[in-house]
């Protein structure tokens, strides 16, 4: 399954991660869900050219928001599209955005939102409530078999259609007018406005969309935000330019963002030392000993984990005892400390640090329930031999896949010595391009695969809901019909003591289960230029260019 936001930018990440109190440019404490940006200079916006060159890996993987579920693909629209919401730049709440309104009714679960009269797509014509009734159907329709549906499915009657046990019309979400949206969820979703956040409630246009090769040219990708497409020049640079139809458009300072494709971490370092690029989030462990302490290095936690998973339709971890034993005799410290470089936690549970406990809200649900496993080699041992692998003796021939990054590779390695020397297994590795790796995981042509993902908002359901059987039958192959339920039941109620009872028990069955084995929990870095002021990093990962500027 490719539903795994976090796992594109794991691969960037996994060598940039240090401790946040190295940066004098100002950090989160760990734990702690919000936005950072670099500092604003006090005055008016000066009459320096107002561009910035920013570097990712590789391209993104999909630029149609309403099939998008990569990390990569997401920093790039979410810079070049709006929905009715996104969160403000403090990163403190959700904000209208194409909705300039909305009214709940009593149950809860029915919203109207008021487009903005003013909304309009790059092309000048105005953003409607059909578009978004248009755009959150074709993400359920199951004829186009978005990857993304899952995030829809708390509108009414959105899972059975997906599933083909309901009808477009059945689904919870209806143009009433060109600027009235009614829209009906299964159930009452305090968290339902950060949803809508998300790119896949994002709007595209009919009449565009179905043209087919729309995202390939900037004569017909149409854009809802702060910047629009110009220029598209594959495996080297996508160039966007500020968007004059935007909503917000008086708001926004930069002319030219122009998102360049440097793989090597090496290579980056050397762009933007020399002022080839602006703003670089591939942090080399070189580069951290260069900015670390400047004011050009910024830090901040994210709500997201990397982990491996386990193909459980394969001998041997079609057994719970050897998945445990795997995940209990590697030592995720030294991982981190060693091959990652950083004083990011080691995850011994699946929901990440930044999700606030639904009954103790000043606390981390994290710090609330504690770990859920732990590390023991000599338990893994006997595990082991209990599943009749004594020793490793007998077990079957294991492959364990990564992308091609030298950080994967690295913690690949790490891996595969600590499982040769705690269980006496050997375990062959092999590497993938990303968009070639993502078809092995879906061909189920792995045993051990690395992975990633990060949350969208602020609840464990976020980082949790990943691991339901609707969404693990290309990954995973793993399901549990209690841990289905627990989660079920969590969705249909708003009893947060319940809630987060439910969340542990299904976390317990996880860590019983382990079809997954969590590695860490992620924390972003980036390096902006000192004149380059504004630049957002969010929450969940995604570097946001609508409030910056260069002074």
């Amino acid at each position: 399954m490719k539903k795994r936001l976090g796992v594109v930018l794991a691969a960037l990440l996994a060598i940039t991660s240090v401790t946040a109190g190295c940066s004098s440019g100002g950090t989160q404490s760990q734990g702690q869900p919000s936005q950072q940006t670099a500092p604003k200079a006090e005055g008016e916006k000066p009459a320096a050219e107002q561009k910035i060159i920013y570097a990712l890996s590789k391209e993104p993987e999909e630029m149609d928001p309403t099939l998008n579920v990569y990390s990569r693909s997401s920093i790039v629209l979410q810079n070049l599209f709006r929905g009715l919401y996104k969160i403000d730049e403090s990163g403190k709440k959700p904000v209208p955005s194409l909705a300039e309104s909305h009214e709940l009714d009593a149950t809860g679960t029915k919203y109207t939102f008021k487009i903005n009269k003013n909304a309009k797509w790059s092309d000048g014509k105005p953003v409607t409530a059909q578009d978004f009734e248009y755009s959150w159907k074709r993400v359920l329709n199951p004829d186009v078999a978005s990857g993304a549906a899952f995030y829809l499915y708390y509108l009414k009657n959105g899972k059975a259609y997906n599933e083909k046990k309901a009808s477009a019309d059945d689904v919870g979400v209806k143009a009433v007018d060109d600027n009235t949206l009614e829209v009906t969820l299964e159930n009452p979703t305090p968290y339902f406005l950060e949803l809508l956040c998300v790119t896949a409630y994002y709007p595209v246009r009919k009449d565009v969309v179905e043209k087919e090769g729309w995202t390939k040219s900037p004569e017909t990708y149409l854009t809802t935000g702060p910047f629009m497409l110009t220029e598209l020049k594959p495996k080297e640079k996508y160039v966007l330019k500020k968007n004059p139809n935007y909503l917000e458009a008086d708001k926004v300072k930069l002319d030219t963002l122009e998102i360049v494709f440097i793989e090597s971490t090496e290579a980056e370092l050397a762009a933007y030392t020399n002022n080839e690029i602006q703003v670089s989030d591939n942090i080399s462990p070189e580069g951290m000993k260069q900015y670390q302490n400047t004011p050009e290095f910024f830090s901040i936690p994210r709500i997201g984990m990397q982990y491996f998973d386990f193909n459980a339709s394969k001998k041997p971890f079609d057994d719970a005892k050897v998945r445990k034993a795997f995940s209990m005799s590697i030592n995720r410290e030294q991982i981190i400390t060693s091959i990652v470089q950083s004083v990011e936690k080691p995850a011994f549970g699946m929901v990440p640090y930044g999700i606030p406990h639904g009954v103790q809200k000043d606390k981390d649900y994290r710090d609330v329930v504690g770990n859920v496993f732990s590390e023991n080699v000599d338990e893994a041992k006997k595990l082991l031999a209990e599943a009749g692998y004594p020793d490793g003796k007998g077990i079957p021939e294991i492959t364990m896949i990564v992308m091609a990054s030298q950080s994967d590779k690295d913690i690949a390695q790490a891996l595969q010595s600590m499982w040769k020397q705690n269980l006496g297994v050997d375990v062959s590795i092999q590497t993938f391009e990303s968009k070639v790796y993502w078809d092995e995981i879906d061909n189920g042509n792995f045993n051990i695969a690395s992975d990633g993902w990060t949350g969208d908002y602020p609840d464990p359901m976020t980082n949790l809901d990943i691991f339901e059987g609707v969404n693990t039958a290309d990954d995973l192959r793993w399901n549990s019909a209690e841990y289905d339920r627990l989660l079920e039941e969590n969705r249909k109620i708003s009893d947060q003591a319940k809630r987060m009872e439910n969340f542990e028990k299904a976390e317990k069955i996880l860590a019983d289960e382990m079809p997954i084995m969590p590695i860490r929990f992620f924390e972003d870095q980036f390096l902006a230029k000192p004149n380059v002021k504004g630049v957002l990093k969010n929450y969940i990962g995604h570097t946001i260019f609508e409030y910056a500027y260069v002074e």
